[in-house]
């Protein structure tokens, strides 16, 4: 993918993922194995300033060793406080995050997605193996599972394979 396709494919799911949230049910709580609305939610206002200050640090120095692993304490803390913003606040704190993510992507060129890096759990791979990880890839996955969560009556666990477990690891 081009920087300008990485670009349009990441402004598109942000309007989709900011459409989902608003049909879902964010106050709805769940079990110990499944992330709900709520928590989607909270991870989707903190990840991406987190990406998008990976990429500036990688921009500035392209030695540096970008990513993290499911153990993040800013990763869990973010999740851990779901449901502490009421749902206009919750989507104005995504929109925030996705337009910091925005600036950033709009700041790589083509040669940037091309170059490599070194990830710090998948070692060393092009930037765009990075960008589809943690940016597109990462926001399609929450879309999906945005929309199964909001096709099932409220209390019904999800019975699909693939669901982001607590232990999610973007």
């Amino acid at each position: 993918m081009s920087a300008a396709e990485v670009v349009a494919v990441n402004t598109d799911l942000d309007g989709q993922l900011l459409d989902e949230l608003g049909r879902a049910d964010l106050a709805r709580s769940g079990g110990a194995e499944e992330w709900v609305a709520g928590e989607v939610a909270a991870h989707l206002a903190e990840f991406p300033r987190f990406f998008a200050g990976e990429i500036d640090r990688w921009l500035a120095d392209p030695s540096a060793t970008v990513g993290r692993t499911h153990t993040d304490e800013r990763r869990l803390a973010a999740v851990a406080a779901a449901g502490r913003l009421d749902r206009a606040a919750t989507r104005a704190a995504v929109a925030s995050s996705f337009a910091v993510l925005a600036a950033a992507l709009e700041r790589l060129t083509d040669e940037d997605v091309e170059s490599p890096t070194r990830n710090l759990k998948y070692g060393e791979e092009p930037l765009s193996a990075f960008l589809d990880r943690y940016v597109v890839g990462h926001k399609a996955g929450h879309l999906e599972q945005l929309r199964a969560l909001g096709s099932r009556p409220r209390g019904e666990p999800e019975k699909r394979e693939g669901r982001a477990r607590r232990d999610h690891a973007r």
